[in-house]
């Protein structure tokens, strides 16, 4: 008996799970540049009309992508929201760790694609907070809200996330994805430094 109309494989979550990591790891070593949908399914070894029957069409493609970076990305998360015994410490200990994601994890790029799909799509971009952007925020607020010393409302520990990560990022994008390292270097090492010494010192005062 032949399957009915819409009706899903077995495996359709496995298959899918395949195209969504063959189209992640395109995403993070590609040109910086929104792939078609045609670019995405040469990426992935499959056709555009596989594509569509996983992912709808190209916003479900963007949005799968965005999700899996953030599963990719869980295990910094849960690093950083550990709490420390002052606020400087904590600063410390969320640059030491988000730099080597930046450095090693492929974070600045996760970040790249998800700005430059974000803001061209509305979809992509409500995929980015909820994927992306938002989770790494609330790791930050989660490491100072059980650190003695630190913001107590969530104003405030949200201000301080924002603090926290934007410098990290935009020197990260600066140096590795606009060519500051040969136009505009910097010492990124002495400039976290310096942040986690001014950040660290307001967030106890």
């Amino acid at each position: 008996m032949p399957r009915p109309v819409g009706a899903r494989n077995h495996d359709f979550e496995q298959k899918r799970m395949a195209l969504v990591d063959a189209l992640t790891d395109f995403a993070l070593t590609a040109d910086l540049r929104r792939p078609s949908l045609r670019q995405f399914a040469i990426a992935a070894h499959a056709s555009e009309p596989t594509l569509r029957h996983y992912f709808d069409n190209r916003q479900g493609v963007v949005s799968a992508i965005l999700e899996n970076m953030g599963n990719r990305g869980k295990w910094i998360w849960e690093l950083v929201a550990h709490p420390a015994t002052t606020p400087t410490e904590a600063l410390e200990e969320y640059y030491r760790v988000a730099d080597a994601g930046m450095q090693y994890g492929q974070f600045t790029r996760a970040h790249a694609f998800g700005l430059i799909e974000g803001i061209a799509d509305e979809v992509a971009g409500r995929a980015y907070l909820k994927f992306l952007l938002e989770p790494g925020l609330e790791s930050i607020i989660d490491k100072l809200k059980g650190t003695p010393g630190a913001p107590r409302t969530r104003d405030a520990l949200r201000a301080a996330a924002f603090a926290a990560m934007a410098p990290l990022l935009f020197i990260s994008i600066h140096q590795k994805l606009l060519g500051g390292a040969e136009e505009a270097p910097i010492d990124t090492q002495a400039t976290i430094q310096h942040l986690q010494s001014w950040l660290g010192g307001a967030l106890s005062s």
